[in-house]
């Protein structure tokens, strides 16, 4: 069952991250969830599957516990579905950590005694200023020598 705790903190990812589609995975009762979401999301899905099309593409993921997801789902979700994804896992299940931290996710906070990893594509790889041909070895031969 979703605290009220868990649904205010979900509703202001929504809201911050300007949020207009968000797919919601879990086979729980998300009727609260659903109701605080009705004027700040202009699409919802709630499905209890991780196997979903990857037609649609949606601003905002949300992945509870009760969904058993492998790597390879969660990454098809990262590159076709979603463009911020919170995963919500139990703290006592630790298997997982290891293969969120792998795919980029950040164990973000803890709400309700549940572990929060997020994965945002806007932030996740940020524009390094040393990364251009200023920042590298001789950049005044560059266009003059064949390497």
């Amino acid at each position: 069952m979703i605290t009220q705790g868990s649904v205010k903190f979900l509703v202001d990812v929504a809201q911050s991250e300007i949020t207009k589609s968000a797919l919601v995975l879990t086979s729980q009762d998300m009727s609260l969830l659903g109701a605080s979401l009705e004027g700040v999301v202009n699409h919802l899905s709630i499905l209890p599957d991780p196997d979903i099309s990857h037609d649609e593409v949606y601003d905002l993921c949300i992945i509870f516990e009760d969904i058993e997801i492998n790597k390879i789902q969660l990454g098809l979700i990262k590159n076709t579905v979603a463009q911020k994804i919170l995963v919500i896992k139990d703290p006592k299940e630790t298997q997982d950590h290891k293969s969120l931290l792998e795919l980029g996710f950040v164990l973000d906070s803890e709400i309700s005694n549940k572990n929060i990893y997020s994965y945002n594509l806007k932030t996740y790889n940020t524009k390094r200023g040393w990364n251009n041909s200023e920042g590298w070895a001789n950049p005044e031969n560059f266009e003059k020598f064949r390497w």
